[in-house]
């Protein structure tokens, strides 16, 4: 609560919010305004006026700045297959590759490998830097698991609060930094403040001096930035306004809104709900205008991959359907209620529905009992104009191991094909030199028709694509060609569809 009916009497709203006549932080004309002259905002505990985002316009390309994208190095351990390693990553499109996760020890405060075996991995990982669009290599350190209770619950807080720890912290990890190669580094904290996860009420302010002692140590040579949280319970703990002068970026975690553990939560229920509906995230994107931060600096984050439930009642299965738990664990990942989009598309394949949930943006996987919400191509695309739309600086994609079709453009000269079938379904074969033909189909033949070599060609002796009908565009996305679409007339070198300086300018692939 906040204001006068707050604890103390004198609480002001996280992000500069309105307090509402009833002590409640919103962004409503309830709470900025008052429901009647008789009970206004409370003035000085917030702002007291409906503030919304500005907007660029989908085509703005605002969001092609950056392409984020994740690495979880556990999946080499914990998956049982689908297991990606660093030189398996598909980098094209990518600007930034973060390494997640390294850890922090709670006695010195040192950044360290998470576990003993990513050593030989790591060092795989940042030999990537300067591949794609001049790939940078960062590494993350933290994340959700890291504040769990254990030895690591307070960690984060506790490096906050003291100047000794926090000068460990930033010489360690620029040694680490400096040992394996990375450019970067980004601190995804979850969450500060919330004593559930290890926070304290003085967190919010000691993140502020953490950062600014980090920016004064590394100048330019280091990169940073850092994770903030969709839902306003927990993003109400970052001064957005104070950390924005001392980070490269923002990382806006865009998922993960919600799941089987909705159950927990009394004001929620077991009701399926979308992990990704940008419907949701619209609402959760306007607690970020009231401080003023520039949005050009906050990448919005979109999944590849789908939360899932085991419905109640399989006859009722799309949102706002009752679930029973969490969805069943899929071969690879093995974790109930999750899902990779390699998984999904295997179900696909395998005979599960499909539908798209357009007023979401997002879409669902149903069979049997199960059902899944997740993202692909067409919707982060749908996701993308709206980053765009909000003048969003970038897209950041968790996880790049549960991409599809990964499979690293280096130096390695990928297998020619032996069986016919070719592309990243296929253990990313090649067609160009076999007796089957010089063109992989869209389908994962190889042959030299028209067929194979003309529209959705995938590598070989393609001839030009025909138009792009979502958005993607140029090498590495079929040869697909952009004029005449509604997307705009000019290729980005990230492999965009768009009509601004960044699509038609340095790196155009076309029609620039």
């Amino acid at each position: 609560m906040c204001g006068e009916l707050s604890e103390g009497g004198n609480l002001s709203c996280g992000l500069d919010l309105c307090c509402s006549s009833g002590g409640w932080c919103g962004t409503t004309e309830v709470h900025c305004i008052g429901p009647n002259k008789f009970s206004p905002c409370q003035a000085g505990y917030g702002n007291c006026q409906i503030i919304r985002p500005k907007t660029c316009g989908e085509g703005s390309g605002t969001s092609d700045k950056r392409m984020i994208g994740y690495y979880q190095a556990s999946n080499v351990r914990d998956r049982a297959c689908n297991r990606v390693y660093p030189k398996d990553i598909k980098t094209d499109a990518y600007t930034h590759l973060y390494w997640a996760f390294a850890s922090i020890d709670p006695a010195s405060f040192n950044v360290k490998l998470w576990n003993s075996e990513d050593e030989d991995n790591v060092k795989e990982f940042t030999k990537l830097k300067g591949k794609g669009r001049n790939l940078q290599t960062w590494v993350a350190v933290g994340g959700y698991d890291f504040s769990n209770d254990g030895d690591t619950h307070t960690t984060w807080s506790d490096l906050c609060a003291d100047s000794g720890n926090r000068k460990a912290f930033i010489q360690s990890a620029a040694a680490f930094m400096d040992k394996y190669g990375f450019q970067g580094i980004d601190l995804d904290w979850e969450y500060p403040v919330e004593p559930k996860r290890g926070g304290s009420k003085h967190d919010t302010a000691n993140f502020v001096l953490l950062l600014k002692e980090m920016r004064a140590a590394y100048g330019t040579k280091y990169g940073i930035s850092l994770t903030i949280a969709p839902d306003y319970w927990y993003l109400r703990y970052f001064d957005v306004k104070g950390l924005e002068p001392y980070v490269d970026h923002f990382g806006f975690m865009a998922y993960d809104l919600h799941g089987f553990w909705d159950s927990d939560v009394k004001t929620l229920a077991p009701v399926v709900r979308g992990q990704a509906d940008i419907r949701e995230i619209y609402n959760n994107t306007i607690p970020l205008a009231y401080p003023g931060v520039d949005f050009s600096k906050i990448v919005f984050g979109v999944a590849w991959y789908g939360r899932g439930y085991t419905l109640a009642d399989p006859s009722c299965n799309t949102l706002g359907c009752n679930f029973a738990g969490p969805s069943k664990p899929a071969k690879c990942t093995n974790s109930a209620g999750v899902m990779s989009l390699s998984e999904v598309q295997d179900m696909i394949k395998g005979g599960a529905t499909s539908r798209l949930l357009e007023s979401s943006a997002m879409k669902e996987l149903v069979f049997d009992d199960q059902w899944i919400g997740y993202d692909d191509e067409e919707t982060v695309e749908m996701k993308r104009k709206f980053a765009n739309n909000y003048c969003f600086g970038g897209l950041m994609a968790w996880s790049v191991d549960f991409e599809p079709g990964t499979g690293n453009t280096g130096d390695s000269e990928p297998a020619k094909s032996t069986d016919g079938r070719c592309g990243p379904n296929f253990k990313g074969t090649t067609c160009e030199g076999t007796t089957f033909g010089d063109c992989c189909s869209e389908g994962g033949w190889c042959g030299s028709t028209d067929g194979h070599c003309g529209t959705g060609c995938i590598s070989g002796k393609c001839k030009e694509g025909g138009k792009s009908t979502n958005g993607r565009c140029g090498a590495g996305f079929r040869n697909a060609t952009c004029p005449g679409t509604s997307y705009g007339p000019c290729c980005s070198a990230g492999g965009w569809c768009g009509s601004s300086e960044t699509h038609c300018g340095e790196g155009c692939q076309g029609r620039c």
